[in-house]
Formats: C-alpha cells, structure tokens, sequence
C-alpha cells in the first residue's frame, strides 16, 4: 500500500510541483526526438570545431575539490549506470578511467591509479596504463576480496574485445589481460561490461551487444570466471533492451550476486527505446548457479504510470546481505509519446523497504544526452547499516556558454536502511554559471566505491566544459580525473556502555545557524562527566582545528567556531565522547 500512495503522490507531483530558486520549465520532447539526442559515442561524428583541444590550467575560475590521479580528453566515462571505477581494500583504493591521450577521438586507453593507505597516490597525478590497444574504453573496476588487486574490465572496440585486466599485486599496475568470451551465436559482439568480484573467487561480467545502428534491440548476457580470468563460462543472455546499463553487483558477507538492469515495458522489438522500463534483477546466492528464467521486477510501472525508469541506476549489498538498489524516473506519457529531457525523481528499494523517494529533481536544466536532472548515481553502504547515494545534480542557472548544465555532486544519507534519506549535500559545490570551455567546472561521471567505512571514496571527471564531448556536446578540454575521500557523517566509532565510563546519555545538536557566514555554535550534552574531543575536517577529511580536547564536567555546553579564516564549502565536526565518535555535516557561505 505504501508504495501505491508513493506513486499516487508522485503522479501528481509531476502534475504540479515546482521548485523554488529554478525559473525554467522543464523540456518535453518526443521519444523520437528523443532517441535522435542519444547516439552512440563510438560512433559520433566529430565537428571541425570540436578538434582543437583546449589543455588544462590549474587555478582557474574554479577548481573541484579533491586530489588530481589523472586526465583525459574523453569526459564521458559511461552512458548509462556508471558502475563501478572505484574499489575500496584493506590494502588501498583502487581507481580507473576512460582516457583520450592527445584528444577524444584519436588514442584511448584505460587507466589506474591506486591511493596507498596514507592516501599517496602511487602513480602521481598521472595515473598508469592499464591497457594497450588503441580504442579501449568504457571500463568499470573492482577488487579480488582475498588480496585487493585490482580488476579491470574495458572493451577495445577496434577488435570488437572485451578483457579483464588482473593485476599483479595491490597497486602494481601490472596488468594481465584476459580476453572475455563476447560473442553468441547468431549474435553481434557484446561490448560495454560491468564487473564485481564475489566472496566465492569468481569473477562476473554483465554486458550489452555492441550493435551500434539505431535503437534496435540490443540483447544483455553474463559469464563468470572461477580462475582468475584464464578460464570462463559460456556466455548466457538472459533479456534484450535499448540501454547499456546492465550492471553487477556483489555482496561483501555471503556469496549473493546480482545482475540489475532496465527492463523494456511492452517490448516491442522493432520499436524500441530507452525511456520506458521497470528495475528488475536476477540474484545468485552463491555466485555459480544462475535461473536466467528468475527474473524480479521490483516497479512494475503500468500503462497509464507517467513515471517510467530511465537508462541509469545503481545496486549493492549491504552487510546484512540485503540487496538495495537506486534508479531515475523521468516523466513518460504512453498516451502522447513524450518524455522529460531533464526532470525526473530519484528512488530507492530494498525487500524490506520497497520503493522510497529519496530525491526530487523534477526541475529544468540541460544535462546533455542520456543524462537528467539527477544522474549517474552510486549507492553503497557502511558495517554500521547506513545507507549513501550519490549523484550529479544539474540545474538551469548553473549552465555553461554552450547551453549546457555544469554538475555538481550531491550526497545523500539514511541511517534506517532506506525509508528516510537525508537533504542532500552539494559535495563538490563549484559553480562556473556562463563559464566559457576551459573555465567550467562540471563535475560528472562520479562512482562511488561500494565499500564504506569511516570515510567515503568518490572519483568523478572534472568536465572544463559541460556536455559531453561524444556526444557532440561542448567543447573538447582535457579534464582531471579526481580522487575524493569524505569523512562519513554517520560513522561511529566503539560503543557506548556504562563499564567504560561512556556517559549512557549525551545527545550532538545541529550547528546553529547552518549555513553560517564567519562563526557557528555546536552544542552538546552529557550526562556525566568524560574525556571529549570536538574537531573540525574539511571536504578533503583533513583536520583543520580542534575545539575540545579533554575532560568535560556533566551538563550543557556550547562551543563556538571562528571560521573567519576558511573558504566558502562543506565542513564536518566530530565529537568523540572516548571510544565513540559521531559526526556532522555544516555549510560554511560568505
């Protein structure tokens, strides 16, 4: 019932709703319209006036937070779930990307780079080659769980190919390439893989036929390896759709598995298209026997339904072995044949949830091709149960020269498994409103690593020109690949009890006000007296000031924070209370 009154209210949010601060109406297009937008890029034509490629410079208008592990003149990283190109280990943090070397359309490889513990990067701002050919791209990342080297899967699309790269060691960048059966018979290549390594050994592939002309069908399958990648199973297609946005994910505590993607509603297989599909997945529970047949359609949209899943979405598990997932709805109207080429509203579920809201992003803006108004999200989750989901916002005020939306990256929380999530947070926040190519600031392309734990691991293209260049959209800039790590704000550290001299009772405000201008108060409470740290991180996790630090008497106490000398963003302070910690999110404008 509950979902029903979720979809009755979102119906007539559509109908309705607007959102103060953003003037523009939202664009409907037909499907056909629609469709002609979203090309596919290995196939784009390149203007003459996208050629000149413009370098970066440091410094400019604006400048991402984050650490620098790369570049590339190809911005676009995925077109529709981003997947995975980040992976969190014991050992490090592993990174990979899509890179045009000289420009988009001539040499691209895959590349890596790997954050030691100390959060050095082991290949500068750089990165290393993970492959050789001469067109390799659209790669996704994750880790062997027994020793954290890293697994890279990409396809060279010259030779129709798809490989998985296994490293040598945790950082090497020593790549053993293993080709991956992508071929069926009677069938095109399949060319856009995802991967995830489960608890069992066996490596997973999910991937989409490579046929490129139009929005014919384009059949989805999977093969695992139980050896490292010497050796796998016949591939085994299971649905056919118009998205290349099959994904899978793995659990970190059992051995389940799942393959999520964009199932067609009222598939007609000669009329095709992307924009009107239910969320299904078919799970493993132990990574090697797969019902292809058992298929779980989590929407179930109907006819009349003008909300309808989008080429884009996101899975994992958290660490009781629930599967979660997250996807965009945009406006679709069955009747009319019309779309929304921005507006749409992001959602989540689990089995124990069902569907919850967890942002409105039914507002105009200009994304570019198969992007909306909240796109290309993650959702992970940390030991503790809570719950994350990043995604780029795009909006009509913050637009480049060009017309197009620059991106920001917003993170949201939910401490109860997904029911209740959090206002989000700008993360990024860098507007270059009216930005010229070379001076944007459009953060895109982001991931988010599956595992979380004290802090969250993101790495996101820096776009110095919004739209995506593939797309014939904006112009070609050589664009930072960036590293960002955010310390968790629902991380706690040790548990309270009476036996450690942890007060039973004490309770963490809000900073108030929040935004603040120059200063803040942050306020607590404790029923006995105990030994306190209150400290203050930045975007990057980096303590920059310590506003208590030892022994507190019981009762009331409010500190103020002078943050006169820091710049306008994102801040964090954690109280620690001894062997527990919690954390908050404050909002520093000047």
């Amino acid at each position: 019932m509950k979902n029903l009154i979720l979809m009755a209210l979102a119906l007539s949010l559509i109908i309705s709703l607007s959102l103060d601060g953003y003037a523009g109406e939202i664009h409907k297009i037909s499907i056909a319209e629609g469709q002609a937008r979203e090309i596919i890029p290995d196939e784009s034509p390149q203007p003459a006036a996208m050629r000149r490629a413009i370098p970066y410079v440091p410094g400019g208008i604006a400048d991402s937070p984050g650490m620098i592990v790369g570049s590339t003149y190809y911005d676009y990283q995925t077109n529709g779930s981003t997947g995975h190109r980040i992976a969190k280990h014991d050992c490090g943090v592993h990174i990979c990307w899509m890179k045009g070397v000289t420009d988009w359309a001539g040499t691209r490889l895959i590349y890596c780079n790997y954050i030691d513990p100390s959060g050095t990067p082991g290949w500068g701002e750089d990165g290393t080659p993970a492959s050789s050919g001469t067109r390799d791209g659209y790669t996704n990342l994750d880790v062997d769980r027994a020793t954290g080297n890293a697994l890279i899967a990409y396809h060279d699309s010259p030779q129709t190919i798809v490989y998985v790269g296994v490293d040598a060691g945790c950082g090497l960048g020593l790549f053993t390439n293993h080709e991956v059966p992508n071929q069926y018979p009677g069938e095109t290549d399949f060319l856009w893989p995802y991967i995830a390594s489960d608890q069992g050994g066996h490596i997973h592939i999910t991937d989409t036929e490579g046929e490129s002309a139009g929005n014919i069908p384009k059949k989805i399958g999977h093969t695992y390896s139980a050896d490292g990648g010497s050796s796998w199973q016949d591939f085994q297609i299971y649905d056919e759709y118009a998205c290349f946005s099959t994904i899978v994910v793995a659990s970190d505590v059992d051995d389940k598995v799942a393959l999520v993607y964009p199932k067609p509603i009222d598939f007609n297989p000669s009329d095709p298209n992307q924009f009107n599909n239910d969320i299904a997945y078919i799970e493993s529970t132990d990574g090697a026997t797969w019902d292809y047949n058992s298929i779980v359609n989590i929407t179930n949209y109907r006819w009349e339904d003008t909300l309808r899943a989008y080429a884009d979405m996101a899975a994992c598990y958290d660490y009781d072995g629930n599967l979660h997932i997250i996807w965009n709805t945009p406006y679709y109207n069955a009747d009319s044949g019309t779309i929304s080429a921005d507006a749409c509203l992001l959602w989540h579920w689990s089995e124990a949830t069902g569907i919850d809201m967890i942002y409105d992003a039914w507002y105009a803006s200009f994304p570019g091709a198969w992007n909306r108004s909240a796109s290309k999200m993650s959702v992970s989750a940390d030991e503790q149960g809570n719950l994350f989901a990043l995604w780029t916002h795009f909006d009509d005020i913050d637009v480049s020269v060009g017309g197009y939306s620059n991106g920001e990256l917003y993170l949201a929380s939910s401490g109860d498994g997904g029911e209740i999530w959090s206002d989000p947070d700008n993360i990024t926040n860098s507007p270059t409103e009216g930005c010229f190519p070379g001076d944007c600031d459009s953060d895109h392309w982001s991931t988010m690593a599956q595992k979380v734990d004290e802090n969250i691991y993101i790495t996101f293209i820096e776009d110095k020109d919004a739209g995506g260049i593939p797309q014939t959209e904006g112009s070609q800039t050589d664009n930072p690949v960036r590293y960002l790590s955010i310390p968790n704000p629902l991380w706690m550290e040790g548990v309270a009890g009476e036996d450690n001299g942890v007060p039973n009772h004490y309770y963490l405000s809000q900073n108030y006000p929040n935004p603040f201008n120059s200063s803040t108060n942050i306020k607590f409470n404790l029923d006995k007296a105990a030994d306190v740290r209150l400290a203050i991180y930045n975007i990057l996790g980096e303590k920059i000031a310590i506003l208590v630090d030892g022994r507190i008497d019981a009762g009331e106490h409010t500190i103020s924070w002078d943050a006169s000398q820091f710049v306008s963003g994102i801040y964090f302070y954690k109280f620690f209370v001894n062997d527990h910690s919690e954390a908050r999110r404050m909002v520093l404008l000047k």
